[in-house]
């Protein structure tokens, strides 16, 4: 209706005053030339108002212009007064509902000025009640129609935005998944380097000590093979505890300071490792805190056992002072902590990550020749 009212209306009028022409009185040449016009701006409207910005303006001074003088022109053709109807449709929806309605009473004015141009009273006060009512409902339909348009365009705005955030959530969710695949699994390399490492390496020492003791008669045979049945069933335990078949744990604040003692003599029996620990207050730490701990006194003795043989180690687990503090020292070759040299780096930063997680820090002190020391400790607050 909004697009076809201004139209209709328009053709109602030029057809009413061709019948007024043939019922009444002929009418004015000027007022067919000016409806003429009227009608051309009315048709090129849409086309120029999307490339002329500029024209709207220009358009609603000229219509009203055109409207005004064809009323002073032939005050008796009230007919002439429903042009203004498309008009106040129009200024409300270039101008917005103030400026709009302040234009409809202009044509209210104009309307009242044809009594001085010829135009009876009792029926130019019925065209002037009528057509400033009239203004002003196609006015408000206008506005309402501009609110519409308005909301229309505001709601498609937020439901773009919407459909942006969910795309982005929906983006952030599968980071967010591929991130907590990616530490799963960089959390599994770091356990399995941890744990079943050393166990492989271990049952690698005791093939070769079987291969080499073939010679020597079936006693040494037998006892390196039943010692690499143990090490393939604690393998496969520590398998099973890390894709979580098993109820195994690590241990926590309770049971860390057993636990270091076991895995100290582990070491003793499958590695040859010299393990002394030393224990300094028996203040309970946090389940995570005492995994890591254990964790790092792996790695340690893991590393140890594969670049530095066979060699006095110490750790040291002091509770009691603050900030608390765990060391690990061995009296093997030691290593250049500054070399290219990779072998050290991935259980170098897997403890570092670990103390990390925790809140502790790492600390590399090891030098050719002189041994390796490997401290953590809580940061200072």
């Amino acid at each position: 209706m909004r697009n076809f009212a201004p139209y209709l209306i328009y053709l109602a009028v030029l057809a009413r005053t061709a019948g007024w022409s043939q019922d009444s009185f002929p009418v004015p040449r000027p007022v067919w030339v000016l409806l003429i016009v009227f009608g051309l701006m009315l048709a090129l409207e849409p086309l120029l108002a999307r490339r002329l910005p500029w024209f709207p303006r220009l358009y609603a001074l000229v219509q009203s212009i055109l409207v005004i003088a064809m009323m002073y022109i032939a005050p008796a053709m009230d007919i002439l007064s429903m042009l203004f109807f498309p008009l106040s449709i129009q200024v409300v929806q270039y101008f917005g509902e103030r400026i709009g309605f302040a234009w409809i009473g202009v044509f209210s004015l104009a309307m009242a000025g044809t009594f001085f141009f010829g135009m009876e009273w009792e029926p130019g006060i019925l065209m002037i009640l009528l057509g400033t009512g009239s203004n002003f409902l196609m006015g408000s339909f206008a506005g309402l129609i501009r609110r519409t348009d308005a909301s229309r365009l505001e709601n498609q705005k937020m439901f773009a935005e919407l459909q942006e955030a969910y795309r982005s959530l929906k983006d952030q969710a599968g980071q967010q998944e591929r991130l907590a695949a990616a530490q799963e699994r960089h959390r599994l390399v770091r356990e399995l380097h941890d744990s079943l490492t050393q166990t492989l390496f271990s049952m690698n020492l005791a093939v070769q000590a079987s291969q080499l003791s073939i010679d020597k008669g079936s006693g040494p045979v037998r006892e390196s093979l039943a010692r690499l049945q143990d090490l393939s069933r604690s393998a496969a335990a520590e398998v099973q505890m890390l894709i979580g078949q098993t109820s195994s744990r690590p241990p926590f604040a309770g049971e860390l300071i057993p636990a270091l003692r076991r895995l100290a003599e582990e070491r003793r029996l499958q590695d040859g490792l010299s393990v002394a620990l030393e224990v300094t207050g028996m203040k309970p730490l946090p389940e995570f805190a005492s995994a890591n701990l254990f964790r790092i006194v792996q790695a340690a003795l893991n590393t140890v056992a594969r670049h530095a043989g066979k060699c006095r180690v110490y750790v040291r687990l002091n509770l009691e002072a603050r900030p608390k503090s765990l060391e690990v020292e061995d009296t093997g070759g030691g290593f250049d902590v500054n070399a290219q040299d990779r072998s050290h780096r991935f259980g170098l930063t897997g403890m570092a990550e670990r103390a990390r997680e925790m809140g502790w820090e790492l600390e590399i002190d090891s030098h050719p020749g002189r041994g390796t020391r490997i401290r953590v400790r809580e940061r200072a607050v």
